[in-house]
């Protein structure tokens, strides 16, 4: 019925079109109806190419990008081994003002990475540094940068673009390096900063408006800058990359190949990181334009044994993991702020219920968290709202097992590859943060203790998590616990690790499980109640409190006080439902051999039944004073 319906109308179309309409008319009608049929038959397949199509096309572009930066001709390097000459801040030369800033941080003075990055960077070097975490990279490139800036503020007012741009990769870190450079430019009202991550997409007025003399920004921002305004980085003369190992890798490698091409012919480059390599990859030799300098330090890429102290404790299963976890907390044998970093998402989840049931408050760090939410944690952390952070770390940091998988897709068949679509669908429904990180170069306060929970599967991964604590001139613990799953991920990073520091540094952290009986069955309790689903309800409350913050519902909960009070009746925290409600107290027959005599009780609960008992008294005793005050009770006769 519709073929014949559509065949009509074409004849008249034709009739109207060309002077000989019945030649016309015949020709259409089989070629046509042939076309049909060839439509309704095989319209997957033609999906199926297109798709292949598409793929191999992607492919192809990759290649010729490939070659085009293998062919690069990369620039001098310099290698220099530098020896601490144990310089104060104004053997440098620097500004008063700026002296004044860093006198306020309470820096007195330089450490190494500062002493050799500051001098080579006031002479205009191409500098790539690798330093330990904790060491001062943020101020060792700030504050030249500040310097420099004093003098170029005259002559660019930032009307077309900015003088200095900082890339990082994670938000969090972002607002970290902008926070320290608004402190370092205090007294310097003049120079104005910018943190493209704080700025809402939909506030076009402010990014067509900016003039800015830094940015501080991750790639995909910039990028967007860029587009609203194509010549905004064509002034820079200052270009820093922190992380600068994790910005050049796979992930990021299509967003820093177009940031380049609209950064000018030359500038300024310097690279930091913790875990940076020496090597001159492709993505380096494209931005830096001139000779570069490496620099070699003599301290390690992790504190000595004096300063941070490294222990391993191998477990037989993960059920063992939980129960060590939680004695460890109960029984003081971990003291202070730390930090516990786990491998996914759900497993922050999962911990945090199984250490709330135990009494222990805790909050979660992950790349499903919005950036607000994640600045607002890491802020109530450092002003001791809480002892405990859960962090999850991403897996794929680097971005090579995406270029594995990317390698690696099979051309299937129609049936097939349908299929693997959905599968892909499914795997990628959870959108996840690129920026964001927890392990890279954040500075936690006062973290005494970073416990790996999940044994981390590369060196860098292991050396960024370690490097949360023991920062500066600080102490601090590193405890990594292994199952025999993870044995292998043990073995490697321990012999890197011990290469680079010259000396066995991981010590086997001994436990005799017999004696966590009761520990270990309080644990496989709670372990049995934290199903899929609970974890699930817990996800939600945690959104739930997101929104809650959100700056952008205030105004609709100020209007709607309504639904502002249903949510806040809704966002109580999820607890797992336990039989024994004295899961979470310790007693005298749970507390092994070697630490009896020790007080285990909660600091919460100290002494209540006696503190119960004194305000009862003290009540009885003000009424008894009271009573002998009235002259009509105490007459006597």
């Amino acid at each position: 019925m519709a073929p014949d319906e559509i065949v009509k109308k074409k004849k008249k179309s034709v009739k109207f079109a060309s002077e000989e309409p019945p030649k016309d008319v015949e020709k259409p009608k089989k070629a046509k109806s042939s076309k049909k049929i060839e439509v309704s038959v095989d319209l997957s397949a033609n999906e199926e190419k297109g798709r292949k199509r598409k793929h191999r096309q992607k492919k192809s572009q990759a290649e010729k990008r490939q070659k085009l930066m293998e062919s690069l001709v990369g620039p001098q390097v310099d290698e220099m081994d530098f020896e601490p000459e144990h310089k104060t801040f104004a053997d440098f030369g620097l500004d008063e003002r700026i002296l004044k800033s860093i006198g306020e941080l309470g820096w007195e003075k330089a450490t190494q990475v500062q002493e050799s990055l500051i001098s080579l960077a006031l002479e205009n070097k191409n500098i790539m540094g690798r330093a330990r975490t904790g060491s001062g990279k943020t101020g060792a490139f700030l504050i030249p940068l500040v310097q420099k800036l004093i003098t170029e503020s005259a002559t660019n007012d930032g009307s077309v673009g900015p003088s200095a741009v900082v890339i990082a990769p994670t938000k969090e870190l972002i607002t970290q390096i902008y926070k320290l450079f608004v402190k370092l430019s205090q007294a310097l009202p003049f120079l104005q900063a910018i943190n493209l991550c704080d700025i809402n997409e939909e506030e076009n007025s402010v990014w067509l408006e900016d003039r800015s003399h830094v940015v501080v920004t991750t790639p995909g921002k910039l990028l967007r800058m860029c587009t609203l305004r194509p010549e905004y980085c064509s002034l820079v003369n200052y270009l820093v990359m922190d992380e600068a190992d994790l910005l050049l890798s796979f992930g990021y490698e299509e967003e820093m190949i177009k940031i380049r091409s609209k950064l000018p012919p030359t500038y300024q480059c310097v690279m930091t990181s913790a875990t940076l390599k020496d090597d001159m990859t492709t993505l380096k030799k494209l931005f830096m334009t001139g000779p570069v300098i490496t620099i070699k330090l003599t301290e390690g890429d992790l504190p000595n044994s004096d300063q941070l102290t490294q222990y391993q404790l191998t477990c037989a299963s993960d059920e063992e993991r939980f129960a060590i976890l939680v004695a460890m907390f109960k029984l003081k044998l971990i003291v202070g702020r730390s930090i516990l970093f786990v491998n996914s998402i759900d497993r922050c989840y999962k911990l945090m219920l199984i250490l709330r049931v135990f009494g222990l408050k805790s909050c979660i760090l992950n790349s499903a968290m919005p950036a607000n939410s994640r600045c607002h944690v890491i802020n109530q952390f450092n002003e001791g709202s809480y002892q405990i952070v859960i962090a999850s770390d991403v897996s794929d940091a680097d971005g090579s097992k995406l270029k594995e998988q990317l390698a690696a897709v099979p051309e299937d068949t129609p049936e097939e590859g349908g299929k693997t679509a959905k599968k892909e669908k499914k795997a990628g429904g959870k959108k996840l943060d690129k920026e964001s990180g927890v392990s890279r170069g954040i500075d936690f306060h006062h973290v005494s203790n970073v416990v790996n929970f999940d044994f981390p599967e590369t060196t860098d991964a292991y050396i960024h998590r370690v490097g949360r604590t023991a920062r500066g001139f600080n102490k601090g613990t590193a405890l990594s616990f292994c199952t025999p799953q993870e044995r292998p991920y043990l073995d490697t990073i321990q012999e890197e690790i011990n290469q680079q520091m010259g000396r066995k540094v991981l010590q086997p952290y001994e436990f005799r499980i017999k004696e966590l009986d009761t520990f270990l069955l309080r644990t496989r309790e709670a372990l049995a109640k934290c199903t899929k689903g609970v974890i699930k309800k817990a996800r939600l409350k945690e959104i739930r409190q997101e929104l809650m913050r959100s700056a952008n519902l205030q105004t609709f909960f100020a209007k709607n006080e309504r639904e502002k009070l249903l949510m806040q009746t809704d966002c109580h925290p999820v607890m797992l439902k336990i039989n024994s409600p004295a899961i979470a107290d310790v007693t005298s027959y749970m507390v092994p051999e070697a630490l009896r005599g020790m007080d285990f009780s909660a600091p919460g609960n100290k002494n209540r039944r006696y503190n119960m008992g004194q305000k009862h008294r003290q009540k009885l005793k003000h009424k008894f004073q009271k009573k002998g005050k009235d002259p009509l009770k105490t007459f006597k006769i």
